[in-house]
């Protein structure tokens, strides 16, 4: 990451961030600034001459007039001409993006590189949209801690309220994208733009039915999270330190996605500046020399975004398992640690067991915690690439072949969700047992195969206490974005960009509960293990107990 973050770097198209990506750039390598569209006079000989513009020329035959540093000579150069009014005669144009794309003309004969990068504009908006991004980071992290505390105060309702706020703001935001998909007027010349209002649209809407009937058929099993968020509470309360660890967690992740985005925006914006003397027909006079400044875009450096994004991916996770090793390390320290039977307090064999397990997981667990991050991204890349072949009709061959590398894709993603579980579970057995990630995960196999049933039930529930709240943070915050993001030429990739980020915070927050819970689940099936088998728990609380016998047992258990 940092070799291709310093060969991003390196380009001198990229040290001004980007601009041929951000805005229009005309003839010379200035920026026409916001508002502004650049209009090519002579698009089919001279793509690389364009002139900045406040308004697209909407009808053909309209007189433009331009000052421009003409040449009187081969040596002359680009800032030496004097400034002349050249007259051009108009062509029909509508605006896309910032540029003016010619009307009634195939855009794939079209050779303007500003209108070709697609991908360098949406990248590029992502330069223009900090401010929305610091914004939207903010309200993520106000979210965030707002509804950890109303987890702490008040588990049940939070999940009814949440439940119900999820659902309004899905619905309005697929109301707002259909208004917007459905205007004739809006993006009417950006086929590209409205194409992705279009797809957005139905996937909010199916997002919206998906998430009312996940709500309707997991409502018992959300209420019965809720309750066990207060056994969470109860450890969380001895360990008040460990509240600090989301916002550190918060601020990595920060910094953390602030570098990537500066990566990618340098990396599509890195290139090279070529200059040419063109000579350009016009309407008075007939033809023009004029020195002409093009940006040629690094195809290689764009091909190595790939492994930026594979580094973002791993460090990202990376980041939320080192938190989430901290925590369960902690929450095993208060389940094994002996009860005061006078006070109901876990009593701890050491001064500070937050500043303990955050000493063990640097010192002894950073190995486990990066191969465990790593695992599940060489599968997820296989998969994506056998479903970009499959896109591309390389298995059109014949009907087998289409239905082998569907199989193929289904088994990858099974497998690839397989080890994911796996991995996390082995991390949960590192944070109790304090050995290697091998011995973890075949630990953490044989437990999951002994015990499927209650394994697969008790770690749903962690997932499901803080879902709600991961949802909402997510939602509230890319709606409010999306209202700042109004007047963005391409609100997608910005839009695209606050959802990975608030949830990521969200994650940071909410992963306190969720792995206290599952940590508690975990610990107490081996503590049954560990001394008799079920019913035989030694350092479980009796609240946990009392709660696993109501609702995740059978009741033939609970009487024998």
């Amino acid at each position: 990451m940092i070799a291709v973050a310093i060969t991003a770097f390196s380009h001198e198209s990229s040290i001004s961030f980007a601009q041929e990506i951000e805005g229009g750039v005309d003839f010379q390598g200035q920026s026409c600034g916001p508002r502004r569209f650049v209009y090519f006079p002579d698009f089919q000989v001279n793509p690389d001459f364009g002139v900045c513009v406040d308004v697209c020329p909407r009808t053909a035959g309209q007189v433009i007039t331009i000052h421009l540093p003409l040449e009187a000579g081969m040596g002359v150069g680009i800032k030496s001409g004097a400034l002349s009014p050249v007259h051009f005669t108009s062509y029909a144009s509508h605006p896309r993006a910032y540029v003016c794309a010619p009307a009634g003309v195939n855009l794939q004969q079209v050779t303007i590189l500003q209108l070709q990068d697609t991908i360098g504009r949406f990248v590029g908006a992502l330069a223009s949209c900090w401010q929305v991004l610091i914004i939207a980071s903010g309200i993520a992290l106000s979210t965030a801690g707002l509804y950890l505390v109303m987890l702490r105060f008040c588990g049940c309702v939070s999940v009814l309220l949440s439940t119900v706020a999820i659902e309004s703001t899905l619905a309005f935001s697929s109301y707002r994208l259909l208004r917007a998909a459905a205007d004739p007027l809006l993006y009417e010349d950006d086929p590209v733009m409205l194409s992705s209002l279009q797809i957005s649209s139905v996937v909010m809407c199916c997002a919206a039915v998906l998430f009312l009937l996940f709500a309707v058929v997991n409502m018992p099993r959300l209420l019965l999270a809720g309750a066990f968020i207060t056994h969470a509470s109860r450890a969380l309360s001895q360990l008040k330190r460990l509240l600090v660890l989301p916002f550190i967690t918060y601020v990595l992740l920060l910094l953390l996605f602030g570098w990537g985005i500066l990566v990618t925006v340098c990396i599509f914006g890195a290139g090279e500046m070529s200059t040419r003397i063109a000579t350009i027909a016009a309407a008075s006079p007939a033809y023009i020399s004029v020195a002409t400044e093009s940006f040629q875009a690094s195809t290689k450096l764009r091909w190595l975004f790939i492994y930026h994004l594979f580094g973002m991916y791993w460090s990202v996770n990376f980041v939320l398992s080192t938190s989430e090793m901290i925590t369960a390390t902690a929450i095993s320290l208060w389940y094994f640690s002996p009860e005061n039977r006078m006070t109901g307090l876990k009593d701890f064999q050491m001064a500070d067991p937050v500043s303990y397990s955050v000493h063990m997981t640097i010192k002894y667990h950073l190995g486990t915690l990066a191969l465990s991050s790593c695992s599940v991204a060489p599968v997820e890349h296989i998969r994506s690439f056998l479903l970009y072949l499959k896109h591309k009709n390389e298995f059109e061959a014949n009907t087998f072949t289409k239905v082998m590398a569907r199989c193929c894709c289904c088994c990858i993603w099974c497998f690839k969700y397989c080890l994911r579980y796996i991995c996390k579970e082995a991390v949960y057995v590192t944070a109790i047992q304090g050995t290697s990630f091998r011995t973890s995960g075949k630990l953490a196999c044989t437990l999951i195969s002994s015990n499927l049933l209650r394994v697969g039930a008790l770690s749903q529930i962690g997932y499901a206490s803080v879902l709600l709240g991961k949802l909402i943070v997510c939602t509230i915050t890319s709606l409010i974005s999306w209202f700042l993001l109004d007047n963005a030429s391409s609100p997608i990739l910005p839009l695209v960009v606050v959802v990975l980020f608030s949830y990521g915070a969200a994650h940071t927050f909410m992963t306190i509960y969720e792995t206290s819970i599952n940590m508690l689940l975990m610990c107490f099936i081996l503590d049954e293990n560990l001394h008799g088998g079920r019913s035989n728990s030694v350092h479980a609380p009796a609240p946990l107990i009392q709660s696993v016998n109501d609702h995740l047992r059978p009741k033939w258990q609970t009487v024998m």
